[in-house]
Order: structure tokens, then sequence, then C-alpha cells
């Protein structure tokens, strides 16, 4: 089939496309968002639910440019190709109708962030970004800055980043850069709500391309896949006009937010570094080693569950168990590397701030040590057979020269972990039950690997 066309879909050819393929109507002449990161994520979130509104979205690329071109080339338009049990249903999105490379034009990026046509600026720049002054922070404090000096009308700017406290912790990065005159102007015009964002999407593969050929008879430099579930929780906190999203909106993110990090974020990162060392490729393939699911279906129960207080009208384990049904859809190949990427910036919030919890309501930490003890043993950079893992990871020089320098004892290397501050904050790095557990567990990993030692739980 991939050889049968080489025409790129686009205005005129989405016209051509199956009639069972939906694509978008009447499209936005100009954009009210301004999203920068133009990752897989974006664009089967954010750019879905905006193309059910009448709103267009302006996507920026802080560094590659290879989506954006793309997406240039192809009119703004991309498939997501959604993937249940049953197969793949294929839609056209509309919603991007501009591109912006940040590295290179950075001038239009600031006139943008200041213009009176763009009202919400959205984010999805990882976890990493927000720490960086340079980078993204220092971008939007210079675009309020024009925007405040010219009196522009609001701006919204919300981050669909997994944080805690995204919005608050958006406003942390950008208003320390402000200068006096635009902070005081921003703290009546410029709000920053909290989100939750949830939607497995795996990274493209030649298979999403191919797939895209085969459905549409077009070529789609930009398809995306994920799984049908989609939610969007937003703190309704808008400075200005906002589109209608059909997202959830309310005054109060933060319960939706920690049981999605910890029950959703910290059960995938826990699968991802005993896939990894089992030599499981995928999630799903990881779930289904003897004794997987057991365990994270106790990891949810026993020691996620008292961690945290819900929503209203929802139920922890309940949630739990529907996480694992969409962990274990075998349409969705969620690659355990590609998950753990950068756990330095993600283990933060989807396993210290449990395991804090939990120690100061003098609960016990056995089970939840077993995954901080799988990614002590992945950052040492072997899978159970021996095979090289890479370690892809903003501090990856520190946690493998302390690991290093810890020599083979677990106790050692636990201890190693441990005392990196950038990481692991206080009481959780001092508390002696949680070390005892993780020496305990390493050396189980060590001794026998993680298949036996899931098949032993």
């Amino acid at each position: 089939m991939a050889q049968l066309t080489h025409t790129a879909l686009n205005n005129e050819s989405v016209k051509g496309v199956p009639e069972d393929v939906r694509v978008p109507g009447p499209r936005p002449e100009k954009a009210g968002i301004l999203h920068i990161g133009a990752g897989a994520f974006h664009r089967a979130h954010q750019a879905v639910y905006t193309d059910d509104t009448d709103w267009g979205i302006i996507c920026a690329a802080p560094r590659s440019r290879e989506v954006i071109d793309a997406l240039a080339a192809q009119d703004g338009l991309f498939t997501v190709a959604t993937l249940g049990p049953d197969g793949a249903e294929l839609r056209v999105i509309g919603s991007i109708v501009d591109t912006l490379h940040l590295a290179t034009e950075t001038e239009r990026a600031l006139e943008l962030i200041a213009s009176d046509d763009i009202h919400i600026v959205t984010l999805t720049v990882t976890e990493k970004a927000y720490r960086d002054p340079e980078g993204v922070p220092g971008l939007l404090a210079e675009g309020l800055a024009r925007r405040a000096r010219r009196g522009g009308p609001p701006l919204t700017i919300l981050c669909c980043d997994n944080l805690p406290d995204n919005g608050k912790t958006t406003r942390a990065a950008v208003e320390p850069l402000l200068d006096g005159p635009t902070r005081a102007w921003a703290a009546e015009h410029v709000t920053f709500p909290s989100t939750m964002v949830d939607r497995i999407v795996p990274a493209s593969t030649r298979a999403t391309y191919d797939r895209a050929i085969e459905t549409l008879g077009l070529v789609d430099a930009a398809a995306v896949e994920a799984e049908p579930f989609l939610q969007w929780v937003i703190e309704d906190d808008f400075a200005g006009p906002r589109p209608d999203w059909n997202a959830t909106f309310t005054t109060d993110v933060a319960g939706w937010e920690k049981l999605k990090l910890r029950t959703l974020n910290g059960v995938h990162s826990s699968l991802a570094y005993l896939g990894a060392l089992a030599g499981a490729e995928t999630i799903s393939e990881t779930l289904a080693l003897p004794g997987a699911r057991s365990f994270a279906e106790r990891l949810v129960a026993e020691q996620i569950a008292p961690s945290l207080t819900p929503p209203n009208g929802q139920d922890v384990v309940a949630y739990g168990r529907s996480v694992l049904e969409r962990f274990a859809n075998p349409g969705i190949r969620h690659r355990c590397l590609q998950i753990a990427m950068d756990g330095s910036q993600k283990l933060p919030q989807r396993l210290l701030g449990t395991i804090a919890d939990l120690a100061e309501a003098g609960r016990a930490l056995d089970l939840i040590a077993l995954p901080l003890a799988a990614w002590i043993r992945f950052c040492g950079g072997k899978a159970d057979d021996g095979t090289e893992l890479p370690l892809d990871d903003p501090l990856a020089p520190v946690l493998r020269q302390s690991l290093a320098a810890a020599g083979d004892r677990a106790s050692a290397r636990v201890d190693a972990i441990l005392g990196i501050r950038q990481v692991v904050p206080e009481p959780v790095a001092s508390d002696h039950r949680l070390r005892r557990a993780a020496t305990a567990w390493l050396g189980e990993l060590d001794r026998h690997g993680v298949a036996r030692t899931l098949e032993k739980l």
C-alpha cells in the first residue's frame, strides 16, 4: 500500500478521504491559542478538544522542527488513530492553523504572546522545561512584558504537563523573571489555571504512518495514535475568552491531579522500570508477566489509595482497575523505555510524594519501595539479561556517577540515590524504613531479576 501513492494530506487532498473517516468542518482563519510543544501528546489531546470548537491553534516547536515542517506541508492537517482492542479508527484534525519554530523565530513568538489575537498560551514542554529560565519561562516573561507595555488584553497561560499544581508551578517559573511594571500588570491581567490531562499517546512509529496511508490513501508525516480514553480537567480561572472545550471545568483540580499522577503515572513509571529490566518492550507486555498485574493492583490498594483523598465520587481502587485495563490494551504499544525517560524529573511527583505522605501517616512502605529499587537498578544501565539500558535523563551523569562510586552493595546504591537532593527531598531521603525496604528489594532484583521477583509476589 505504501507504494501506491505519494500524495500528502492537505486542504485539497482531504476532500477525497473515505467517507468513514471524520474530517474537519470549516477551519478558523486565525488562531486564538499559541501552543508551545509540538509533541504527539498535544496533537492527540488539546488539538482534538480544540477541533470540536471554532478556535484555531498556532503550534510552536521549541527545538526540533520535524513535526512543524510536516504540519506546514500539510496545511496543519494530521490524523489521530484511536486504537482499541478491535482495531483503529482514524480522524483528521484541523485545529492547527499555523506553525512556529521557537529556536529560529523567537521574535515572532514574542510578538504572538504580545498580540491581541492570542488569548491563551498552552504548554506541553515536559517537566524539566520549567526549571530553565533561559527557555520557555524566559520567553513567556519577555512576551508578557511586551503585552504589558502595549496595554494588551488579558492572557491565560495554561500548563498541560504532568506536574502537581501545574498552574502554580508555571507561575512560579515565570513571575521571578518579570520586571516590576510587568508583574503589577500581570497580577490583574494574567492567570495560570491548573489542569489535569489524561490520554495514553505512544510515540509514532512506521506502523502509525503506514496505517494513515492504508486508510486515507494519503501520506501523513504528522500522524499520531492514542488510546480511546480522553480526559481534561481544567481550573475555571481564565483571564479572557476560552474555547467551548468539552472538558471538565472545576474550581479545584488538585484532587484529580493527585489521583492521576499517583495512580496512573506512578503505576505507569513503576511498570516501565520493571518491564525494561525484565526485557519487556511495552507496558502491556509487562502486565502479562506472572505476578505483575497482582503487584500493580496491590500497589494501588495498599500504598497509593491511603496516600490521597480522591475527588468526590471517585474511588481510587476502582480508578486503578480502569487504569490497568487501559494499560493492557493490546492496541497501544507504549514502550517501557519511552516512559522511563526523565525519571529524576518525574518520580518526585509520581512516586516520592506518595512515599512522603505514607511515611508522615506512619504507614508501611514495603511495597512502594519496589518501584524505587527498580529505578535504581535501571539507572545502573543493565537489564536482567545483561542488555545495555539507555539512561535518557537530564541528571544521567549524576545518577551514574553516584552509583559507580557506591559499588555493588545494594544498601550503598540505595543510599547513593537517596542522597541526591535534586531528586529525593527530606524527610524521604532519611527514612530508615524506606532505605531498608528498598535495599531488600534491590537485593532481590539483583539476585533473581524482575520476572522471578514478581512471580514470588
